[in-house]
């Protein structure tokens, strides 16, 4: 039974997403054909491409065909059955003659050879290493910086100079934004030392370098780079995210601090009214100002939740905070009366307690 054959055929379509002018462009680099007969090719209409062929050389074509962005089918060959040749068993030994067979490697080795349609070789440039002209539409290795069909520059895929001195030169520079972008590990000792400055210091003489490299000598370098691969990514925003945290941290913390020490000294003023409510009733009752607690029968030294106290010359009773309290440990808050229209009034601006921690009504 013979191999079965194929017909490589066109159906006239692209594919999704595909531009018809550069799909017809490279239809015609690859098929050798001039622009308008490639573009007749895909007026909706099919076209066989080649026919009779067998089916590894018909994956080829379309393997190839495929890549230039058009619509490609393989169709099986429909052959009639021999049902004549059992009833002529004499000619049956000529009808199959030996230059027959021989006509199918011929088939298979042609077109690569000598037809325009031939498929490329198999050490074809690998779809990941082309790009097409954005000019004419011709098949170019991917790090080519001229097409090689009508000769004009294609356009830099890789790190743009300008981009990485502009990184450099902006605070992302102490980071090593600059160098990320340019797909090189090592900016994260950038983001080790970013506290230091040095690494501020060192982004400014790379920005003014950047500027001062030639366009050549920096494609050399860089200009076919890729970007960096995404674990390096993943590792610069765990530091720029542990940086911020950092910073809110920073922020945050002596701000809480300081409003619990702020609640604490409020409570203390708030049980320091129950002995301001004692005196003055105690004045009021004996006409006598006390100058210690002892006046009033009381210990000497009184105790709130966060701190002690002593009543001295005048009533003055001066608050001294514990160790409870952290930043304030050991600093006074004074309460000093005073009259005021026939009224005893309580002084709390006294005192060596820092006006942010006390109350807006005590801060002197």
């Amino acid at each position: 039974m013979s191999e079965p054959r194929y017909h490589v055929i066109l159906t006239g379509e692209i594919q999704p997403g595909q531009d018809r002018t550069a799909v017809a462009a490279r239809l015609a680099n690859l098929m050798k054909l001039p622009q308008e007969k490639a573009q007749a090719l895909l007026q909706g209409k099919p076209n066989k491409v080649k026919s009779g062929v067998a089916e590894s050389v018909g994956q080829k074509y379309h393997a190839a065909l495929e890549k230039t962005g058009a619509v490609v089918i393989l169709e099986a060959e429909i052959t009639e059955p021999a049902a004549a040749e059992p009833l002529q068993p004499e000619p049956a030994e000529e009808a199959t003659p030996a230059a027959e067979p021989a006509l199918e490697p011929m088939a298979d080795t042609a077109p690569q050879e000598s037809t325009p349609y031939a498929a490329p070789a198999d050490d074809h440039l690998h779809p990941d290493e082309v790009r097409y002209c954005t000019h004419c539409g011709g098949e170019a290795p991917r790090l080519a910086r001229v097409c090689p069909h009508c000769k004009r520059k294609l356009p830099t895929l890789g790190r743009s100079r300008e981009v990485a001195a502009l990184l450099a030169l902006l605070p992302t520079g102490a980071w090593g934004i600059h160098r990320f972008y340019l797909g090189q590990w090592w900016g994260i000792f950038y983001l080790l030392f970013c506290w230091s400055g040095i690494p501020s210091l060192v982004s400014l003489v790379e920005f003014i370098v950047f500027l001062c490299t030639s366009r050549e000598t920096w494609d050399e370098k860089h200009g076919h780079k890729s970007g960096s691969s995404a674990w390096v990514w993943v590792i610069v925003g765990l530091f720029l995210m542990i940086m911020i945290v950092g910073i809110l941290a920073a922020i945050a913390i002596p701000a809480y601090q300081d409003y619990t020490l702020r609640a604490k000294v409020n409570q203390t003023l708030w049980e320091a009214e129950e002995v301001e409510t004692e005196v003055e009733a105690f004045i009021q009752r004996t006409d006598f100002v006390p100058n210690s607690a002892i006046d009033m029968g009381w210990e000497e030294v009184g105790h709130f939740s966060y701190s002690s106290w002593v009543m001295t010359d005048n009533a003055v009773i001066t608050i001294t905070f514990d160790d409870s309290m952290q930043a304030i440990a050991g600093e006074t808050l004074t309460l000093a009366p005073y009259l005021e229209d026939d009224q005893l009034v309580w002084d709390c601006t006294g005192g060596t307690v820092a006006p942010r921690y006390r109350p807006q009504e005590c801060r002197p």
